[in-house]
């Protein structure tokens, strides 16, 4: 199972905010294709507890992280480069057992 976190302040900008809206409907958009995908929500309240968010190396929101890899930092993640991401790790060794 893969498993992704859209990282975002509880009170972004409005630029987040449109940032935001699109990666959900990546997310959203890749979860109904994908039965072994799914995303959360992980809304930081204070810039101090980025360092808290595992996997989020570049502190620049909204950052969306698909098992403990960051793809995106500020920017939109497009469904495609999603799927492409999630093929890629399938073609690998996986250990679930974490």
């Amino acid at each position: 199972m893969f498993k992704a976190k859209l990282v975002v302040m509880a009170q972004p900008c409005t630029a987040c905010v449109i940032i935001n809206s699109l990666n959900m409907e990546s997310l959203e958009r890749v979860a109904a294709q994908c039965a072994d995908f799914s995303w959360e929500l992980v809304q930081i309240t204070h810039p101090r507890r980025l360092k808290t968010v595992a996997g989020l190396e570049v502190e620049k929101l909204p950052a969306v992280i698909v098992d403990g890899e960051q793809l995106t930092a500020g920017s939109v993640l497009p469904p495609r480069r999603l799927l492409a991401f999630l093929e890629e790790l399938r073609g690998q060794p996986r250990n679930d057992a974490a």
